[in-house]
């Protein structure tokens, strides 16, 4: 519905002013919504021109067609009276008379009357090729008002206007493929590493007593954000802090102001400062170094282009509830501390080992399957190891 003042139309100065148009239409407010404030104005003004082309367009058609049809009604009309007239004076005279001769003359095939009738609404009458004049010979002025092709139709701008759409979404998607280049070698791309090492948590969690939770968003005891998860040990009741990190320019320093704050933060019993590649963090941390018993670094990948070994992670983890483990329990009673350190330093050359291997398995590509192989036994040993360390902690427990 729409509603206006007064519309005034001015045809010398060739304006029209509509004062206070008010329309209220769903599909007209859908589609000035989608251009700019100060682009909407030349969407109406289009829609109206475009409209108007349109609408006079349509008329013309219309009026046309009907003109056709009233004239092929009156023709068959005629043509129909002509038949039964004829056929009434054939039966009354007979087919040799005078007035049959008469009305063969004037009715007939070949009559006066028909020709007249054909010269008018015929194939190639007045009336037909009036119409050829008016829309071109098979409708070539309709096609050609309606050709895309043709600067100045209707639809030649329509279909500019399609173009210039299809451009600015163009130059969107553009826009974006360069923003999501920035965020991959930008530290905004941290959310995503978050991601991954959700996932890992995700697996190594399932089905056991530990629970995890996100708390990147959330302030802790220091009113701060440090520590991206926490985890819950379900059999010790110990809390594990994490740090995920994905961009570069880490100092030994720099890991451990972040870790120190994280685990007071979280109130967590060890950490984890896991780095999305090796590249990112000093040469001597390696894939995994431990700082004083409190906290691990672990590196999941050589360089920010290669794939995260989740095995690296893994093993921090199982390292990370050893220690925590560790922390609940006393050194006594049925727990035998020179197990726990032969375990402990069975681990740590493990770890040496894990770590040499995996920059050969690295450098030498071609060998990646067997040298996977040999870092999957190293990785099983080592898990092996940190469950009987588990297995004589929880001795305590009983």
């Amino acid at each position: 519905m729409a509603t206006a003042t007064s519309v005034d139309v001015n045809d010398s100065e060739n304006r029209v002013e509509i004062h206070e148009l008010t329309i209220h239409d769903d599909e007209l407010v859908e589609f000035l919504s989608g251009f700019d404030e100060d682009r909407q104005g030349e969407a109406v003004e289009r829609a109206l021109k475009v409209g108007a082309a349109t609408l006079r367009l349509a008329e013309t058609s219309k009026d046309l067609e009907y003109v056709k049809r009233e004239f092929g009604s009156m023709q068959e009309a005629l043509e129909s009276e002509i038949d039964e007239v004829q056929s009434d004076i054939e039966e009354t005279f007979g087919d040799e008379g005078r007035v049959s001769r008469i009305l063969e003359r004037h009715f007939g095939d070949e009559g006066t009357l028909r020709k007249h009738i054909d010269d008018a609404f015929g194939e190639d009458g007045i009336f037909s090729d009036r119409l050829d004049e008016e829309l071109g010979e098979d409708g070539e002025r309709i096609q050609a008002a309606l050709d895309p092709d043709v600067k100045g139709t209707p639809t030649y701008r329509l279909r500019r206007s399609l173009k210039e759409e299809f451009e600015a979404i163009k130059e969107l998607l553009s826009e974006e493929e360069g923003r999501q280049q920035e965020r991959r070698v930008s530290p905004g791309k941290g959310d995503d590493f978050e991601d991954v090492v959700e996932e890992l948590l995700d697996g190594l969690c399932y089905g056991s007593a530990h629970t995890y939770r996100y708390t990147g968003e959330e302030a802790g005891e220091l009113d701060r954000k440090a520590g991206d998860f926490v985890v819950d040990l379900g059999d010790t009741g110990q809390r594990i802090v994490i740090e995920a990190k994905s961009e570069g320019g880490y100092t030994e320093p720099r890991i451990r102001e972040q870790m120190e704050a994280a685990m007071e933060n979280r109130n967590a019993d060890f950490g984890m400062f896991v780095s999305e590649c090796e590249a990112y963090v000093p040469n001597k941390v390696g894939y995994l170094k431990e700082y004083d018993r409190q906290y691990l670094a672990v590196s999941l990948s050589q360089d920010e282009d290669d794939e995260i070994d989740p095995r690296l992670f893994q093993i921090g983890f199982n390292w990370a509830t050893m220690r925590a483990a560790q922390v609940a329990l006393d050194a006594g009673g049925d727990v035998d501390a020179e197990v726990i350190g032969s375990k402990v330093e069975e681990v740590s050359d493990s770890l040496d080992r894990f770590q040499t291997v995996k920059k050969k398995c690295t450098n030498i590509r071609k060998n990646a399957d067997d040298i996977g192989e040999e870092l999957n036994d190293i990785a099983d040993e080592v898990n092996a190891h940190l469950n009987d360390v588990r297995a004589e902690l929880s001795k305590a427990e009983g």
